[in-house]
C-alpha cells in the first residue's frame, strides 16, 4: 500500500476491522505496508486524524477582538498603546502591533506633508491643472523660499495606512518655529540661479532686491526665450509694490494657485538638498557651519536633476486632476 499519504476511508475501514480481530498497532502496520506512527496517530483518536493542528500557544485576543484591533488602526494615527488603552484589552502593545502586522491590508507610514486645502483650494488648483496640462514647462523658471534648522528636519508623523483607503496627509498652515537659516533659491532649464540667504521675514522691499540681484540677471539673459517667473502666494511676492515692479521690468509671471508646494519642483530639490545637509543625523551649532553646508548643498543640484523634475510636471497635473485637486505624492 501507498507510503508518506494520508489513510483512505477503505483503509480506516481495514484498521478498524484488523483491531477488532486483536491485532496490535504494529501488526496492523506489518500488514498494510504503512507506518506505525501513522498507525499510532489514527488509533489514538480516529475522529480528529486528518484535521489540521494548531503549533504554538493559542492567541491571547479572540477574533471579534482582533477586529476591534484593526478597525482603530485602519487609517489612525494611534500607536499600540493607545489602541489596547482605547478599546481596554488585556493585552501587551506588542500583541496589538502584532494583530496590525498580521493583516494584509495596513501597512506603518511616514504620513506625507501636504498643505492645508479648502473645497476651493482643491477647485482652484484643479482648474490650473487643467488649463496647463499640455504648457511648455522649459519655459518656466522655480522659485521657493525655505527655511532650514539647525537641528535638523521637522519630523514625520506615522500612521497605519489602510490600503482601500485614501493616503493620509500631514496638513500644514505655516512655517513652523526655531532657529535656523531662510534661502530663496531658484531654477530652470536653462540651470540653477544664485542661491540667497534672507532675514527670517521678508517684505516686499527685500523681496525685490533679490528680484534685482538674481532673477533679472538671468532674465536678461535669456530674453529670447520668454521665460516666466513662478512664484508662490505669500504677501511679499504679490503685492503692489512688487507687482508694480514685475510689470515695469517687463517679466512675465505664471498665474499660481494657492496652497500648492507639491506641485513645485522647487520643493524636489530642497529635499534633495535636505538629505545632504542632514545626512547621517547632521546637526549644527550654529548658522555659519549650516550656511556653508547650504551651499555645498546646492552645488550638488545637477542639471539632470533639473531636467527631471521639469519632465514630471506633465505627470503633475495629471494626478491633480485625477484627485479633483487634492494633494499629490511628490
Amino acid at each position: 500500500m501507498p507510503r508518506g499519504k494520508c489513510l483512505t476511508e477503505l483503509e480506516k475501514g481495514y484498521i478498524a476491522g484488523l483491531k477488532a480481530a486483536g491485532y496490535s498497532n504494529r501488526s496492523v502496520a506489518d500488514v498494510m505496508g504503512r507506518s506505525r506512527c501513522l498507525i499510532n496517530a489514527y488509533t489514538k483518536n480516529p475522529e480528529l486524524y486528518g484535521q489540521k493542528k494548531h503549533i504554538g500557544r493559542p492567541p491571547k485576543t479572540t477574533s471579534r477582538e482582533r477586529r476591534m484591533i484593526l478597525r482603530a488602526a485602519s487609517n489612525s494615527i494611534l500607536s499600540s498603546t493607545q489602541i489596547k488603552t482605547q478599546l481596554k484589552l488585556d493585552v501587551s502593545s506588542k500583541t496589538v502591533r502584532r494583530v496590525i502586522k498580521k493583516s494584509r491590508f495596513i501597512r506603518r507610514y511616514k504620513m506625507r506633508r501636504a498643505p492645508f486645502l479648502s473645497a476651493e483650494h482643491r477647485q482652484k488648483r484643479e482648474q490650473f491643472a487643467r488649463a496647463h496640462i499640455n504648457t511648455d514647462w522649459s519655459k518656466i523658471i522655480w522659485s521657493d523660499e525655505k527655511k532650514f534648522n539647525l537641528d535638523g528636519p521637522d519630523g514625520y508623523r506615522y500612521y497605519w495606512h489602510d490600503i482601500r483607503k485614501e493616503k493620509m496627509y500631514l496638513e500644514q498652515r505655516s512655517f513652523k518655529g526655531g532657529r535656523g537659516v531662510m534661502v530663496w533659491a531658484c531654477f530652470g532649464s536653462k540651470g540653477r540661479i544664485q542661491l540667497n540667504f534672507t532675514p527670517p521675514r521678508i517684505n516686499s522691499d527685500i523681496y525685490k532686491f533679490i528680484m534685482r540681484r538674481s532673477l533679472l540677471p538671468y532674465i536678461k539673459r535669456h530674453r529670447r526665450d520668454n521665460l516666466l517667473y513662478q512664484q508662490d502666494n505669500a504677501s511679499s511676492h504679490k503685492s503692489r509694490s512688487t507687482m508694480r515692479w514685475f510689470q515695469k521690468k517687463h517679466i512675465s509671471l505664471l498665474d499660481w494657485p494657492a496652497h500648492s508646494p507639491d506641485l513645485n519642483p522647487q520643493e524636489n530639490v530642497w529635499g534633495h538638498m535636505v538629505r545632504k545637509i542632514y545626512q547621517n543625523g547632521r546637526r549644527y551649532t550654529n548658522q555659519d557651519q549650516l550656511k556653508k553646508a547650504i551651499l555645498e548643498a546646492w552645488k550638488t543640484v545637477d542639471q539632470s536633476l533639473v531636467d527631471n523634475l521639469v519632465l514630471s510636471m506633465d505627470d503633475r497635473m495629471f494626478k491633480v486632476i485625477q484627485n479633483r485637486g487634492g494633494p499629490i505624492d511628490y
